[in-house]
């Protein structure tokens, strides 16, 4: 049996590879790296102090119009009388705005906005996560090389680095940026979104969650915590490839003897992997789309302490129509420990919201697919 399910995998990969060959040809085209240096300004439950940073990030266009881009800084924070050091790791999604709208961007200035999730370190040790909104702008000036400049607003969950409140970190840094593989020339293909007003979707799901965290131990504990969960979205088809969504979600959930009222919201980019593999057209029947994103986490009773998350997933799909799916998801949302308020000490992996629903899709405007 172990023999005849070895050569049944080894059969898929080799099916599957070639399909995939084209894509793994172009990994690297139309990606860059970053270097930037600049003032911020820290703002916690003390006031606001100025402070300097400095980033390097490595991303890639995956599309005409939307970059992903992962990038680790250091910032240095004054707090009045003293100083220290916070670490970021942060993922960002960019867009651009001029090609978003007007379909290619010919001149030598390009904007962008963008959105990040990412882990946040202070020297004493606290370690949480943050969310990140910004605008930049860069400009060609050279073969391959651009300067540019962001305006980043860096927001840190409430008891973040002994803070009662969230706290802020905006900063504005400049910089150099080095294309890699660059087509400056390349316009929309038949696989990507035609306009900005085209390719929006909305969808509605229902299903059941449930609270995992330290001392939940047996299948019949899980059981036990499972509650109703309801969730509303909308997002854009960015290519038959790529699409990204923001949805809100939640109701009540469970811990030990206590039942709360909560809501999620999150942001995810999702990958069509038959759209991927097959590098086609048109879309298949059935698909899979496995996602990440970030998520805002909040009870009812205790709304001013939000926490920030990030949650991961993936969606099996029945396409019966263009513009209409049914969808089986399963979702994992992981917390900080503070959400669960729970009388076992808990580790930092250890809370997480597990959730799994039924929904339909519907494509309100025009699809270019």
């Amino acid at each position: 049996m172990n023999k005849r399910i070895t050569i049944l995998a080894l059969y898929c990969i080799a099916l599957f590879l070639p399909m995939g060959r084209a894509q793994f040809q172009g990994a690297f085209d139309n990606t860059y790296f970053d270097i930037k240096l600049g003032p911020n300004y820290y703002l916690n439950r003390n006031g606001g102090t100025i402070g300097v940073g400095a980033e390097v990030g490595f991303g890639k266009w995956i599309i005409n119009t939307a970059s992903f881009r992962a990038q680790i800084s250091a910032q240095m924070a004054n707090k009045g009388a003293s100083s220290e050091i916070i670490l970021y790791g942060r993922a960002d999604a960019m867009f651009d705005i001029i090609s978003s709208i007007r379909g290619r961007n010919t001149s030598r200035f390009r904007s962008y906005l963008l959105l990040g999730i990412g882990l946040a370190h202070n020297m004493t040790g606290d370690n949480d996560f943050c969310e990140a909104i910004g605008i930049g702008g860069d400009c060609k000036i050279g073969d391959n090389w651009r300067v540019l400049s962001e305006l980043t607003f860096i927001v840190h969950p409430s008891d973040f680095d002994n803070n009662s409140y969230p706290s802020f970190l905006p900063s504005l840094s400049v910089g150099l940026l080095k294309d890699i593989n660059h087509n400056p020339s390349r316009s929309r293909s038949r696989e990507e979104t035609r306009q900005f007003s085209s390719d929006w979707f909305f969808q509605v799901a229902l299903g059941v969650n449930s609270l995992n965290y330290k001392g939940v131990g047996t299948f019949e504990d899980r059981m036990r915590l499972l509650t109703p969960a309801i969730e509303f979205g909308i997002g854009k088809s960015m290519s038959k490839t790529w699409s990204c969504r923001f949805s809100a979600s939640g109701l009540y959930s469970k811990s030990e003897d206590d039942v709360f009222s909560y809501y999620n919201l999150h942001e995810d980019i999702i990958l069509d992997v038959m759209g991927w593999l097959l590098n086609r057209e048109g879309r298949t029947m059935f698909d899979f789309k496995p996602y990440v994103g970030a998520s805002l986490v909040a009870r009812l009773d205790d709304q001013s302490h939000f926490l920030f998350g990030g949650d991961f997933g993936a969606m099996l799909v029945y396409r019966y129509d263009p513009k209409y799916e049914i969808f089986l998801e399963a979702r994992y949302v992981l917390t900080p420990p503070r959400f669960a308020h729970v009388t076992e000490k808990q580790n930092t992996f250890s809370v997480g919201m597990a959730t799994l629903t039924v929904g339909y899709v519907h494509v309100f405007t025009r699809n270019s697919f």
